[in-house]
């Protein structure tokens, strides 16, 4: 059985490491649908090939910002109009790199065919209470940045609205659903992404999800957790390092050859450089 893919790519920089990947993951039944950040002048820097699109739309993508959920939509609606057929649609950043080879990532596929790789955090999780005040508590789309003044704005009006872990004032749920959290990169089938792209345009997901913050890391959550899809979940395929307890994850290098190497993870982010013992990791 041969599994056939769409690479989603989501992308701002680093048009180098973004051809090298391509390279690494491209395969028999494979494609790529990129989307590059309006602000982003890297696309003629990226490799053309028979499988590989652009989306026409072009968001200017801003961190914690409902334009995050509006590219992956974007991309999403590019693959439809595509009139192609996959099996799995695959969301990745330009800064992943597999650590798997691509026929190990068939195997995988055509043993866990159906299933859904998106992580769901589980409500007992200490994060969940913290992550569901994001949705629960309006928020203004300016409140969405990363800068060093917005985040002590952010806590001062986390502070005014009950505290990180708790809304004293909270917003109607218009959309009537239970909410659900985990990351923005998965791997989800054809027909699971075609459900998405119809509860999307026909009830209100965008407009309330518009005042949350980091959006991305719910909006699909939501939608899969309360469908028929919900009982066809397993954890996503990414490998990521948050083990430095930043805001952002630990960019990977050779120092992490080997846990890369005894991950059952398929891919891993983020990468600055790949070497090339990195490199063979996909081999």
């Amino acid at each position: 059985m041969k599994v056939r893919i769409a690479y989603l790519i989501l992308a701002h920089k680093s048009p180098k490491a973004i051809n090298k990947m391509i390279d690494a993951l491209d395969y028999s039944g494979v494609d790529f649908y990129l989307h590059i950040d309006k602000k982003s002048n890297i696309i003629s820097d990226i490799n053309s090939n028979s499988n590989i699109y652009f989306t026409s739309n072009r968001i200017d993508v801003k961190w914690g910002h409902i334009s995050q959920v509006e590219s992956m939509l974007e991309l999403m609606k590019t693959v439809k109009e595509s009139k192609r057929e996959y099996d799995y649609i695959w969301f990745i950043s330009g800064q992943d790199y597999p650590i798997k080879s691509n026929e190990y990532v068939q195997q995988f596929f055509t043993q866990n065919f159906g299933y859904n790789f998106i992580e769901i955090i589980p409500k007992d999780d200490e994060r969940y209470k913290r992550y569901l005040k994001r949705n629960q508590t309006w928020y203004p789309t300016w409140g969405a940045s990363p800068k060093f003044i917005m985040r002590v704005l952010r806590k001062i009006y986390n502070y005014m609205t009950g505290g990180m872990k708790h809304s004293l004032f909270k917003r109607k749920n218009i959309l009537g659903v239970e909410w659900f959290f985990g990351s923005n990169w998965f791997a989800i089938t054809m027909e699971t992404m075609d459900y998405v792209l119809n509860e999307v345009s026909n009830k209100p997901y965008l407009k309330y999800f518009k005042n949350c913050i980091c959006p991305d890391e719910s909006f699909f959550q939501t939608i899969i957790g309360n469908s028929q899809f919900a009982n066809r979940v397993k954890d996503n395929l990414v490998y990521v390092d948050w083990s430095e307890g930043k805001k952002n994850p630990k960019i990977l290098s050779t120092e992490d050859y080997q846990h890369l190497k005894s991950s059952d993870k398929l891919i891993a982010r983020k990468f600055e450089t790949i070497d090339e013992n990195i490199a063979q990791l996909a081999k």
